[in-house]
């Protein structure tokens, strides 16, 4: 998009922390807090200048982490994640969010030459709710220039089950669908757009309470910084870069091993206006620094979608 239109030409996609999805915590924890900026959904082109949009899309990821009844093992978590995505803008400065996710999580232990399949699950997510306000908004239309500073809150909800069972015993902790508990955040983020580029930057923390089992996932920092080139009208790139710095896990107090830890990630992604208001995305998390608690591995992670605006 060449230059800016005010406000309703769809100018910019504010910039995505991947993943960031994508949903903060150790390597296995990353199934259900990602990497960077956890309002990404509501920095979209609909988010910005339109009404009301819906978005569905699909997430893939895998992590590791050591066993931690047999050090000669590694769990592997392969998640699924299928998101559907709704945002409402009532006015310039306010963007409300709420999200619904079907997740599917499967867990092998793998070592001495096997591969053991310990639990394969797929149920509701832990639904969430959030708010980005715009507490300062600068619009020059001469030079087609916006400058916003906004201030984001919202909570995931304990939707999902967390109680699953398999061959008699309760699977894994991060094999549940839900993790049974609330994990509401805060942060501010600022976005920069003139012309056909955009700069983002975002700052959150998220907090995590008890769930019914005992189970505490690690308080989280997380950071997103994006920019954004749109070469033709619809097209937009962007490269970022999303991080998560994660306090272990706790059960019954204690912290657990193999979780917490600090991770960085590239995150590319390409957005493609392809019929009247619908757009077609893929992003990515390509992590490249890690420093984690313990024997953890996180892989890079896709995903995919296509987000609608209906008014």
């Amino acid at each position: 998009m060449g230059r800016l239109h005010p406000l309703t030409a769809r100018l910019c996609l504010a910039a995505l922390a991947a993943a960031g999805l994508a949903a903060a915590l150790p390597a296995r924890a990353c199934s259900v807090c990602a990497c960077g900026d956890p309002l990404l959904t509501s920095s979209d082109p609909a988010a910005i200048t339109g009404l009301f949009r819906l978005q569905l899309d699909s997430e893939y990821l895998r992590v590791d982490a050591g066993n931690e009844a047999d050090p000669a093992l590694t769990d592997e978590l392969t998640q699924w994640s299928f998101r559907l995505n709704a945002v409402y803008r009532p006015t310039d400065r306010l963007s409300l969010t709420g999200t619904l996710p079907l997740v599917h999580k499967a867990i092998e232990a793998v070592g001495r030459g096997a591969s053991t399949a310990t639990s394969d699950a797929t149920g509701l997510g832990d639904a969430e709710l959030a708010a980005r306000y715009a507490a300062f908004r600068s619009v020059n239309l001469g030079v087609g220039r916006v400058q916003e500073v906004a201030l984001t809150a919202g909570t995931s909800m304990p939707t999902g089950p967390n109680r699953l069972r398999s061959g008699g015993e309760r699977i894994d902790e991060h094999g549940q669908p839900g993790t049974g508990a609330w994990g509401p955040f805060a942060g501010a983020s600022y976005r920069f757009e003139q012309g056909s580029w955009l700069a983002f930057g975002s700052l959150s923390g998220r907090l995590r309470t008890e769930n019914g089992a005992g189970y505490r996932y690690g308080r989280a920092l997380l950071w997103s910084f994006h920019g954004q080139y749109f070469p033709a009208r619809r097209l937009a790139l962007d490269l970022g870069l999303d991080g998560r710095h994660a306090a272990a896990d706790e059960a019954g107090g204690e912290a657990v091993v193999n979780t917490g830890g600090t991770v960085l990630s590239a995150s590319p992604g390409v957005y493609l206006k392809v019929l009247g208001e619908a757009w077609l995305f893929v992003r990515g998390q390509l992590p490249f620094l890690k420093r984690f608690r313990g024997e953890q591995n996180q892989l890079p992670s896709v995903v995919t979608g296509v987000q609608y605006q209906l008014l």
